[in-house]
């Protein structure tokens, strides 16, 4: 017997209903977020000292875990909709109930992350005082924030003498990140990516690369975001730049061409929070996307293309990581593990269709595609087949992460690429 049922699909929930789900947080408020961005994480705390090299790693792993048992109970915060939901209870979860089942681990979920500002601010004077936030497993997206967490002594860093499923079936492409090189703190919890989405019939061709946003064709038809953090980054890749080991000299580079495209009248709008509807309206021609939207559009019944430049796309992933004052971390962390089993990864990637982190998820989705009937059937074949969900390895080598920045470097780096769309 399967230990869960495959979940619908969130359409297949009908269409009015509405979803505020992770990657609408996104659209909604990580633009926001950034205009005022590290300076408003920039709290009182006293910063500890960070382990390099595999000795301290393995130094500081072994002074967190050594006594350490699992207590039977796990404590988990997460963004809202942001994992399987049963179908016909919305308030259960079929994956952490299988989990429950398998471990023995009693979970108690909540979905309370606005976004990362917001979070930080809420939890920050808990852990500043030594105090437990009440979780010992949250989602974190892989930002400046996330930065601040590691900095800070906020997060524990994972034994990974524990996390064998991880390392078996983790894709390569999402470890060894530039916010957390070797996993020391976090796991992948779902992943997505940015690049260019576009309207063939508008278009009249392929767009393969970030110059095609320059084309006169195209003029005020394009979208770009009210976002220094992803349009700074996709500007680095559109000047041939690594956004990972980029310079200052880089971003002022990237911060002209952002210019020079504003200002020959190229961009209709710089938003995060309209611009999948703008295209699906045909206000847009083109424009900066997450690939997720790109996905539920067309299967809205859009017909519209998604590219990852020649230069490159950005690659984001959203984070498991364990707090330091956890009162439960070896449940946290074993409940790290189940959710690279192929199968559990599969039925997470059926409801919020990020991209997975577990390629290997992509078979199962296949083959519950192939036992479903009717609409749900058109949905799990297009998730199991789809480059937006399972990228490719030619698109997962196009990819790059964002650029990590300490609170100075933000700060100079706002103040190049505000102004191109505050102006």
């Amino acid at each position: 017997m399967p230990e869960y049922s495959t979940p619908a699909a969130p359409w297949l929930r009908g269409p009015a209903e509405h979803r505020l789900t992770r990657r609408g947080l996104l659209r909604g408020a990580l633009g926001a977020a950034v205009l005022a961005p590290l300076a408003a994480c920039s709290v009182p705390g006293a910063r500890v000292h960070v382990p390099t090299g595999k000795a301290e790693i393995a130094a500081a792993v072994n002074d967190f875990w050594t006594g350490k048992k699992r207590s039977g109970k796990l404590d988990f915060v997460n963004y809202t909709q942001y994992i399987d939901v049963d179908p016909t209870d919305q308030s259960r979860h079929p994956t952490l109930d299988a989990f429950t089942r398998r471990s023995g681990i009693e979970v108690a979920y909540d979905e309370l992350i606005d976004d990362s500002a917001s979070w930080f601010g809420k939890i920050q004077p808990e852990f500043a005082s030594g105090q437990g936030i009440g979780y010992d497993l949250m989602v974190i997206g892989g930002d400046s924030y996330l930065t601040k967490y590691i900095q800070l002594g906020y997060l524990a860093p994972l034994d990974h003498t524990r996390l064998p499923t991880f390392a078996k079936y983790g894709g390569a492409a999402f470890k060894n990140s530039s916010f957390d090189p070797g996993n020391v703190y976090t796991v992948p919890w779902q992943s997505g990516m940015t690049g260019i989405g576009y309207d063939p019939a508008k278009v009249g061709r392929k767009i393969t690369s970030w110059q095609d946003l320059l084309d006169p064709k195209l003029h005020g038809k394009v979208g770009m975001w009210n976002d220094a953090v992803q349009m700074g980054n996709v500007a680095l890749l559109a000047v041939g730049v690594d956004p990972e080991t980029s310079t200052h000299a880089d971003w002022r580079k990237a911060a002209a061409w952002l210019r020079k495209q504003r200002d020959a009248g190229m961009v209709r709008s710089y938003s995060t929070a309209t611009y999948q509807s703008s295209l699906q309206r045909g206000d847009l021609a083109a424009s900066l996307v997450y690939s997720g939207d790109v996905f539920q559009a067309n299967q809205s019944g859009s017909e519209l293309e998604f590219v990852i430049p020649d230069e490159g796309g950005l690659l984001w992933t959203d984070n498991l990581c364990i707090p330091s004052t956890a009162a439960h971390p070896v449940d946290a962390l074993t409940y790290m593990d189940y959710v690279y089993r192929p199968e559990v990864a599969a039925r997470i990637s059926e409801t919020v269709q990020f991209v997975c982190p577990v390629p290997a998820a992509q078979k199962i989705v296949a083959r519950d595609a192939a036992a479903a009937t009717g609409k749900q059937h058109t949905v799990l074949d297009a998730l199991s087949t789809s480059p937006l969900v399972f990228p490719t390895e030619a698109d997962e080598s196009k990819l790059r992460h964002l650029r990590v920045l300490d609170e100075e470097e933000e700060k100079q780096w706002n103040a190049l690429f505000e102004p191109i769309y505050q102006a």
